[in-house]
């Protein structure tokens, strides 16, 4: 054999051997992190904990600081490193529920279910009043024509009959193998993004449109307001006020109730006999900065020339009050944890620093995630600092609490081959559908806003959409355990994939 021949057998004999040391690794970490997540899972005791005892977390409350430090206590029981809190909002109040009562007690008596929404303030006592009924306000000058000096003692009721979405209906849902593939299928985007600083311009419109409304029922002298929302029979939803800043409106007593119940009303007063309404609320503001805080911690990575890169893991900490934000969004924060904590029991000591970012004030305008990458990466608008090119990748689990079935590509189709790597050892976990769309409405449009790779995973929504979604019905009940270790693990796993890559995931070329 010739010495050149000879030489290349050799090359080509040990490159096999490395590869197949590899592939070898790889299968025995996941059995690993599969091992660690479905025989010694912590996540539903954990999330049990979060809702049952520590309950509701709206954004600036006392509620939600308290739960934040037992959390940051449990990231160091894992084994997170600098575990820490970073600030997010010097303005943003604080609001509390002490005490509430709604009541029908004329023509006859009838309890009626409510929740007041957000930033509602007190009653005076015990007040009573007649039905008003104002189905829409969006040409004030009419309002102000129609119903000045007729609202003193009044209580309104604002909207229509709600339609009617039976409890007989299907309430979960999970995706079908042909939606999958649709998904799959598609080429090209075709949900548009909005830069940052015009999205939270608009918000900042939109989520006080009610204002000139508000201030004049409460000049009128009217007492509070009762409305509902088009939702399934016997849900609550409070659809939110976002006057959550130190300098905000605080509105005059404002509830949501039950569709049958508002149905009855508004049917009553359509009948030329308006229901007369007893309502009690006592609610608190104040202001604690203190409370608004994102709770940040790590796995710092080990490789010397890696480790000051940086794969980090997202998901909003804070909820809405009617409820104990199980799926939206407390289990997907301890699905995160229990990943990390995967790795750190299988002993995995990543090459890239592993950063969690729980945020706050998710509901309001991205608060939290905002605050962190203008603090880390720069100013919104300008281009992104350094740092930000550091970071590998953005993954983020704001879904519900279902089964991650896939990956939203967020119009990044140099990552398609990344994720079909990382989906296909476990397809038998999860179908891995890879959907070049972007998606909307939660944090990882901060950190794609910094060109930073980010992705949401496809979840299925179970009963997100039609029952839970900022309901009073967001509770552990429909969280389902199966799904949570399987999405902890999946979790693990694309935390190792992505470690394990020699080069960052690319970013969108713009």
């Amino acid at each position: 054999m010739k010495l050149k021949t000879s030489i290349a057998l050799f090359l080509f004999i040990g490159l096999s051997i490395n590869s197949y040391s590899q592939v070898t690794s790889a299968k025995n970490i996941l059995s690993e992190i599969r091992n660690a997540g479905f025989k010694n899972s912590e996540a539903m005791h954990r999330i049990s904990t979060l809702t049952d005892i520590y309950g509701q977390r709206l954004t600036g409350s006392r509620e939600y600081f308290k739960a934040a430090n037992w959390i940051s206590d449990e990231m160091k029981k894992v084994g997170l490193e600098n575990v820490h809190f970073e600030n997010y909002c010097s303005n943003c109040r604080g609001w509390s529920i002490q005490s509430f009562n709604v009541e029908m007690i004329a023509p006859n008596y009838m309890h009626i279910s409510a929740y007041p929404l957000a930033m509602s303030k007190s009653t005076n006592g015990i007040v009573s009043g007649e039905i008003i009924s104002i189905e829409r306000f969006s040409d004030m000058t009419k309002v102000q024509k129609e119903w000045s000096g007729k609202l003193k003692g009044k209580i309104i009721l604002l909207g229509k009959e709600p339609k009617k979405k039976s409890l007989l209906d299907t309430i979960e849902f999970r995706y079908s193998d042909k939606k999958l593939k649709q998904l799959e299928q598609q080429v090209t985007a075709k949900v548009k993004t909005t830069l940052l600083p015009e999205l939270f311009d608009k918000w900042e419109i939109e989520d006080k449109i009610n204002e000139p409304f508000l201030r004049f029922l409460e000049t009128e002298g009217a007492l509070a307001i009762l409305n509902t929302e088009s939702t399934y029979l016997g849900i609550l939803h409070p659809e939110e006020i976002y006057y959550y800043k130190d300098s905000d409106l605080k509105p005059l007593p404002y509830f949501t109730i039950m569709p049958e119940h508002f149905g009855r009303l508004y049917r009553m007063a359509k009948l030329n006999t308006p229901a007369t309404i007893r309502i009690n609320l006592q609610t608190e503001f104040y202001n604690e900065p203190e409370n608004n805080v994102n709770i940040i911690g790590e796995i710092t990575g080990n490789d010397a020339k890696l480790k000051s890169e940086s794969i980090l893991l997202g998901a909003h900490f804070d909820s809405w009050h009617a409820a104990t934000g199980a799926t939206d969004n407390g289990a997907n924060c301890i699905v995160l944890i229990e990943a990390l904590r995967i790795l750190k029991q299988i002993g995995y000591t990543p090459k890239r620093t592993i950063k969690i970012g729980l945020w706050g004030g998710e509901e309001q305008a991205f608060l939290g995630s905002a605050a962190y990458a203008k603090k880390h990466f720069g100013a919104l608008g300008k281009k992104p600092n350094t740092a930000s090119t550091k970071v590998s990748a953005y993954l983020n689990l704001d879904n519900g609490a279902g089964l991650i079935r896939g990956i939203h590509l967020q119009n990044n189709e140099l990552a398609r081959p990344v994720f079909e790597e990382i989906f296909a050892p476990i397809s038998n976990i999860s179908e891995g559908a890879i959907h070049i769309d972007n998606t909307l409405s939660t944090d990882h449009e901060t950190f794609d806003h910094y060109n930073i790779p980010s992705f949401q995973f496809i979840q299925d929504a179970l009963a997100y959409n039609t029952a839970t979604h900022h309901t009073n019905l967001d509770f552990l009940e429909y969280v389902h355990e199966d799904d949570v270790m399987k999405n902890a693990v999946i979790l693990a796993w694309t935390i190792y994939v992505l470690d394990n890559r020699k080069e960052k995931i690319p970013r969108k070329q713009k």
